[in-house]
């Protein structure tokens, strides 16, 4: 690594000075690629080396996935410093996780909900809840998911004008209440942003003590930018109630407005908490020169944020790497995809075959850039990995088995699964929303709890003929299910699953051979000795790397790779600018940078989502390690043009952004020449 140890340990000072801090309230800046989780890992550690019992040291993380990192390298760290046995007492959580833990202690859950709730998925919330608030309300599904986001936005923003944005009526909010009240119950279930507003809530307003809350001596949070005003209330309490509070991020970094991220939260840390102690990171061993220069200058547009400036510790290493970051210009949207298919094939031939999950290409809008990429990438017989524009899980026949798989965990660990009976009874030929509603209402009008319905011997005759109906159909389904584990192997239950497919789940219609088509073809490209549960796990995936981790482990497992064979091929990754937070890659492509793509057109008539899109463009050139190739095209044309609106033909001038960057545009025709990929290979070899 040309990285020198002196340079190593003048970095680690300051990361040390954060993580031993004895201040009661700390906030970590930390730029891309300047060790925030290596301060998280050493504050862990250093707690624990000082006697603090690890069950009082809560770790809060974002998302299932940076959690489950984070846990991983907190028990790698403290294992190597000693303290492998009293690390496994750390508690690492995500926020909705923690919320209702402490809602079960407060005995408050069980007043509100017939189990421990599931938040509903995208399908989940379109398919079940939207539907359903519709017929309720008597407006559209496209109108019930704008009350229901209405609402939702209320509760993470803590803001009651937020609700005004989609000028919901009192009847529709008197509409909204009546049906939310009886369905979260009915369904056991909650939308994203309800379980910490129902904690926050009922902790302002007393209903949950301090002696009911666990004991958190220290409060360690990760990705603080990323919190939306009720989670930043949440934690506030939290330490309010005695715990030492460290908090994690960079306000530089805050890309989630869609989820209503707050970065003023990590702006102004220091005026919630006035004693607050501040440690900024700025030495970055990801980025060259090259790349960090100029995502400097365009960040430094943005206001409010925490003054920084990031340094490339490349620029004095041993030797310096200068790294390279390209602005090209193309006049067809056609011939930058070819352009950058052509320089991912050069950058392999030339030095990087085996590494090519090293080449990323980040893009902004899937309708417009995915099938494009993909269609060069797969011309040039180069192997990727795309992000998935629907979850795999969500087309009918698999959606189906996701939800008979939950079933069968749900009556064989008795994880108390409500959305999963009423997500297959949707699923139903011939059962429309009115009759699911109609379930509903009336398991409702006749005190029957929903999820025990579907394990009666028969459907009770309180329920219409025709809701009677198809209870029985998800009954019989149930019933088939006796016995099964989820250790059995689809190879051994594949007849009964196209079974019930076939004779109960989709019956009728020009389009059930389509459907269980989907089913063959998906069944048989698995083992057929994969478990049930890793293959409920793989439709719990929300990728397609995920998934493919998954079914490596499995033919590992059964020996059909040996260990030494393990490592699969490397593919060139595709990701969305916003799913590649937190990766990085060697060589990154970011193609589109044109004015109304990146920025979009939404963003340039908003003035804070125009500083959220430079957030994150900024986020997506810290993702490159040695080189960096932004381009934007004059023209768009064909399915491309009409994603803008009805012409055929769409010219996009370059991004404000790149002006921003300073970097001159250079027109060009064709990707890397072997030239220029040498270069980038000689640079990757120094890092």
């Amino acid at each position: 690594m040309a990285i020198t140890q002196a340079q190593k340990d003048q970095a680690a000072l300051a990361q040390t000075a954060a993580a031993v801090d004895p201040s009661p309230r700390i906030r970590l800046i930390a730029g891309p690629g300047t060790g925030k989780s290596a301060v998280i890992e050493r504050r862990v550690a250093h707690l624990l080396r000082n006697g603090i019992d690890g069950q009082y040291v809560h770790v809060v993380s974002f998302t299932r996935a940076s959690r489950k990192e984070l846990v991983d390298r907190i028990a790698a760290h403290c294992a190597n410093e000693g303290f492998g046995q009293e690390v496994q007492s750390v508690r690492v959580s995500t926020m909705h996780s923690l919320a209702l833990r402490i809602l079960k202690s407060a005995s408050v859950l069980s007043t509100l909900y017939p189990g421990d709730p599931a938040v509903l998925d995208k399908w989940e919330r379109a398919e079940i809840y939207d539907s359903e608030l519709s017929g309720a309300l008597g407006c559209t599904p496209t109108r019930a998911r704008e009350i229901r986001t209405a609402y939702d936005a209320q509760w993470q923003t803590l803001n009651p004008q937020t609700i005004a944005q989609a000028a919901i009526t009192p009847a529709e909010m008197q509409g909204f209440n009546g049906f939310h009240s009886t369905r979260r119950n009915l369904y056991s279930c909650v939308l994203p942003g309800e379980v910490i507003h129902e904690c926050v809530a009922r902790l302002n307003a007393g209903h949950i003590l301090p002696n009911q809350l666990p004991r958190i001596d220290h409060l360690i949070v990760d990705e603080y930018q990323d919190l939306n005003s009720c989670d930043q209330e949440f934690i506030r309490l939290l330490a309010d109630n005695g715990a030492s509070l460290f908090v994690a991020g960079d306000d530089d970094q805050s890309i989630y407005s869609f989820r209503h991220a707050n970065p003023n939260g990590i702006v102004n840390f220091q005026a919630t908490y006035p004693l607050a102690k501040t440690h900024i990171l700025t030495d970055c061993f990801r980025c060259t020169p090259a790349i960090v220069v100029p995502a400097n200058t365009l960040i430094a547009h943005n206001a409010p944020r925490v003054p920084k400036v990031l340094q490339s510790l490349y620029a004095n290493s041993a030797p310096p790497v200068q790294g390279s970051m390209k602005v090209w210009a193309f006049q067809t949207a056609t011939e930058e995809a070819a352009a950058i298919a052509q320089s991912c094939g050069q950058l392999i031939v030339s030095g990087i075959a085996g590494q090519e999950d090293q080449i990323v290409i980040l893009i902004s809008n899937r309708k417009l850039q995915l099938e494009m990429i993909t269609q060069a990438l797969t011309n040039a017989g180069l192997p990727y990995d795309a992000p998935m524009v629907d979850a795999l899980r969500d087309l009918p026949a698999l959606r189906a088995i996701y939800s008979i798989l939950r079933i069968l965990s749900d009556q064989t660990a008795a994880s108390s699964d409500y959305p999963a009976y009423r997500g297959l009874l949707s699923l139903l030929h011939g059962v429309g929303t009115a009759t699911c509603k109609a379930v509903g209402d009336q398991c409702v009008a006749n005190n029957q709890n929903y999820r025990e319905l579907f394990s009666l011997t028969s459907p009770p005759q309180w329920l219409s003929s025709r809701a009677a109906s198809c209870v029985g159909r998800i009954q019989s389904i149930v019933q088939q299910l006796v016995g099964w584990s989820l250790q059995d192997t689809i190879g051994n239950r594949l007849v009964a699953i196209t079974q019930m497919l076939s004779s109960t789940v989709f019956t009728a219609g020009p389009q059930v051979q389509a459907i269980l088509q989907q089913w063959n073809s998906f069944v048989s490209s698995l083992p057929p000795d994969i478990l049930l549960q890793e293959l409920l796990e793989f439709l719990s995936s929300e990728d397609e790397v995920e998934q493919r981790a998954i079914l490596e482990a499995v033919n590992l497992r059964l020996g059909i790779v040996s260990a030494a064979d393990s490592n699969p091929p490397r593919r060139i990754r595709i990701l969305t600018m916003h799913g590649a937070k937190g990766l990085s890659g060697k060589v990154v492509f970011i193609p589109s940078v044109e004015q109304g793509i990146m920025p979009n057109t939404k963003a340039i008539q908003a003035a804070g989502l125009l500083s959220e899109q430079r957030r994150l463009l900024y986020v997506s050139l810290t993702r490159a390690k040695a080189a960096c190739i932004v381009s934007h095209a004059r023209l768009h044309v064909g399915a491309q043009a009409f994603v803008f609106g009805s012409s055929f033909t769409v010219s996009l001038p370059p991004s404000q952004f790149l002006l921003e960057m300073g970097i001159p545009s250079v027109p060009r025709q064709t990707g890397l020449t072997p030239p220029e990929a040498n270069q980038i290979i000689a640079d990757i070899s120094n890092l």
